[in-house]
């Protein structure tokens, strides 16, 4: 009998294996593809603990950016959070409006405000680390100590060779800001 006549049940597959779908060969030798799936998928549990304790990823992101209490600028934030400059000053008014971080001015630039953490958002972002920690725990549960050891320092040293997504290259760096300007261009 046809599984797909109508009138027939098809078998039901766990969520877990409907998540695993097969790739071809040619993409899972592909570095860009294997770390595009574990982006996404940390994307997705970062996003569900940050709204838990009622933020955006994008405001976590930006609470981990100025987490060691340096005293950030808005650029500094922007850079570090792969976001414009623009972006960056509105998460911020929005967490400083609701006490997670304070900024003061910079005694010797008239223009640059410094952020960092409130106690309420130390204890928000302490506990949305908690969680994540527990993920990314998951994620590197089926390595050894040795693979575990060297996995984060090569990703690290990958995206420092990226330059943050520019390979390091002011030319292809123009090109794809250009790109991008066009794409959301008004039309």
């Amino acid at each position: 009998m046809n599984a797909d006549a109508p009138g027939t049940a098809r078998p039901r597959r766990s969520a877990a294996s409907r998540h695993r779908a097969s790739a071809p060969a040619e993409a899972l030798a592909r570095l860009e593809w294997v770390t595009q799936r574990v982006s996404r998928a940390l994307q997705r549990a970062v996003d569900l603990v940050a709204a838990d304790h009622g933020i955006t990823a994008a405001e976590y992101h930006l609470l981990l950016a100025i987490s060691d209490d340096v005293g950030r600028s808005n650029a500094e934030i922007a850079r570090l959070t792969f976001v414009t400059p623009q972006s960056a000053n509105h998460v911020l008014a929005e967490l400083e409006r609701r006490a997670f971080l304070q900024r003061t001015d910079d005694p010797n630039h008239g223009r640059i405000r410094h952020a960092v953490l409130t106690r309420t958002g130390r204890e928000v972002l302490d506990s949305c680390t908690r969680q994540i920690a527990a993920i990314e725990a998951r994620v590197v549960a089926g390595l050894d100590e040795q693979q575990r050891a060297v996995l984060l320092p090569a990703l690290w040293q990958a995206a420092e060779t990226l330059a943050g997504g520019f390979f390091g290259d002011a030319a292809e760096e123009a090109r794809a800001e250009e790109l991008r300007r066009a794409r959301h261009a008004p039309r």
